[in-house]
């Protein structure tokens, strides 16, 4: 064996040796909840928002679905539960108590994330400078329909105010016609100095807003 041999036999001899002796890196254990980086756990579900459920180290249970007219949907070993107008916080800590009541799951982590929000607007049309659309903020269920009528330009001249019509389709799936007299509503709340809402629009409502005749 030359020299030159002998030195690099040496050395990988010392890399092996090195390798070796140094320390199995043990597994990082997972985050028992995993937060999501889309849904604000302060997100208040709406019917129409499709949802993904996860329970931590429960694979099976892994389901996705889209909140029913009356906010409900359907969980693995729960069946159907109420999620819309709770948090993304609430719906989980609700379903981790009823995993553990029922006596399903002894420590249960449950993971809710919105996939996808189902569009919530009111379409406003007729006597308006800008007839269309008006789409809710994020976390906001209801508006003030003073606050919708102004957000599409506010009445026209020819505008019949005090005859509004909104029509809203109930969680049955029949429609109601409501109509208000708007005309009077702002008159009053400048004369009394209120700012609070008089009357609410719910996401899907429509609003229709006619024309003088004279």
């Amino acid at each position: 064996m030359t020299a030159f041999d002998l030195r690099l036999f040496v050395a990988l001899a010392f890399v092996v040796g090195a390798v070796s002796a140094a320390p199995a890196s043990e597994p990082v254990a997972p985050s028992l909840r995993t937060p999501s980086a889309v849904t604000d756990p302060s997100y208040h579900l709406s019917p129409g928002d499709t949802v993904g459920i996860t329970v931590y180290n429960e694979p099976d249970l892994a389901i996705n679905q889209t909140l029913g007219r009356a906010g409900e949907a359907r969980a693995y070993l729960i069946g159907e539960i109420t999620l819309g107008g709770r948090t993304v916080r609430e719906a989980e800590v609700a379903l981790e108590r009823i995993y553990r009541e029922r006596e399903l799951l002894k420590n249960p982590v449950v993971t809710l994330t919105v996939i996808a929000y189902f569009p919530r607007e009111v379409s406003v049309l007729g006597a308006v400078r800008t007839p269309g659309t008006v789409v809710f903020p994020r976390d906001t269920t209801s508006l003030d329909i003073v606050e919708v009528i102004t957000r599409v330009g506010g009445f026209l001249p020819i505008s019949k105010a005090e005859a509004v019509t909104i029509s809203r389709r109930l969680p049955d799936g029949n429609e109601k016609i409501l109509t208000v007299d708007l005309d009077s509503v702002i008159s009053g709340r400048r004369r009394a100095g209120r700012d609070r809402a008089d009357f609410s629009i719910y996401p899907g409502d429509r609003i229709w807003v006619p024309e003088r005749l004279f």
